[in-house]
């Protein structure tokens, strides 16, 4: 391998290093500053639209989901009392369900034997903290009554129609009060799961970047490989089909331009000015002298011997 060919190989090389190590930094910052995202927006607009007198919501992480989905899955059927939604996806999980309230530490402590409790938030709906089941439930038959009443008038007034529509409401919500009443006892769990994250220290990072630099240099190493068989394959395919300017000597093989190249070589190479050098016959004097000397002798010695 000539001089020129290794300056030419070691460029490429050092190309090839400089773009290995971009891509390598490139990625990490991407990896870095990508968040997962985990669609809870269903389960969120569930767990808020159901009515329970106690709420909790709990965000749960774990580094082995499958193992955490299974194990949140037994609690559930241990511990629940109301399966309402359980959403176990590839890499997250979203669980609401009702559990007895002296239950819930009970429940709490096992999830912390195979995760992170990240944060927990319990609320109680204030709105039926003074009302009882007995006398909602009273209210309740007082209202059906008074629709009853109002139902069998036969030609009612625009008040007494009225006065029917405010009924059908207040009854739709007081059964709703009831049957929040009825689990007064139970809380209404909502359990989000995510993968817990891994550790950013030092020695990982560099670790990464390593095996990414590593893992792009055999990339682009292979593929300029690929790249100089593949165009001196196309260079000698297209030789071969007799397109001018591109001849199996590979790049670098001057183009001819229809002709014009070699008859200016042959014009050039005729008259002399390709190198500035005129061919010049010189003569000789001593030879020419020499030559008419040889003719002369030659001459006298015809001369005697015909005498």
């Amino acid at each position: 391998m000539d001089r020129r060919t290794k300056r030419r190989v070691k460029g490429i090389a050092i190309f090839i290093v400089f773009l290995a190590i971009a891509a390598s930094l490139f990625e990490w910052q991407n990896n870095a500053n990508k968040h997962n995202s985990y669609d809870f927006k269903a389960a969120q607009n569930e767990y808020r639209d159901l009515k329970f007198v106690n709420k909790a919501q709990i965000s749960f992480v774990s580094s082995d989901v499958a193992k955490a989905q299974t194990e949140i899955e037994n609690l559930i059927a241990k511990y629940s009392t109301k399966q309402i939604r359980k959403q176990s996806e590839g890499s997250y999980g979203a669980y609401i369900f009702s559990v007895p309230q002296k239950d819930l530490p009970e429940l709490v402590e096992k999830l912390r034997s195979f995760g992170t409790v990240v944060s927990k938030t319990e609320q109680v709906d204030t709105a039926l903290v003074n009302i009882d089941y007995e006398s909602e439930f009273a209210r309740l038959q007082a209202y059906e009554r008074e629709q009853a009443d109002l139902n069998n008038v036969r030609f009612p007034t625009d008040a007494q129609n009225k006065r029917k529509e405010a009924l059908h409401t207040l009854i739709q919500e007081t059964r709703t009060n009831l049957d929040k009443l009825k689990d007064v006892q139970s809380v209404l769990l909502y359990v989000s799961l995510i993968p817990q994250q891994k550790s950013g220290s030092i020695g990982i990072t560099i670790k990464t970047l390593a095996i990414d630099f590593f893992s792009w240099l055999v990339v682009f190493s292979v593929g300029a490989v690929l790249v100089y068989f593949g165009t001196r394959l196309l260079m000698y395919f297209l030789a071969a089909l007799g397109i001018k300017g591109i001849g199996s000597s590979g790049v670098g093989s001057s183009y001819n331009y229809g002709g014009y190249g070699n008859y200016y070589n042959r014009y050039y190479s005729r008259y002399g000015y390709g190198n500035r050098k005129r061919k010049v016959k010189r003569i000789y004097k001593d030879k020419r002298t020499s030559s008419n000397s040889e003719a002369d002798n030659n001459n006298n010695n015809n001369s005697e011997e015909g005498s």
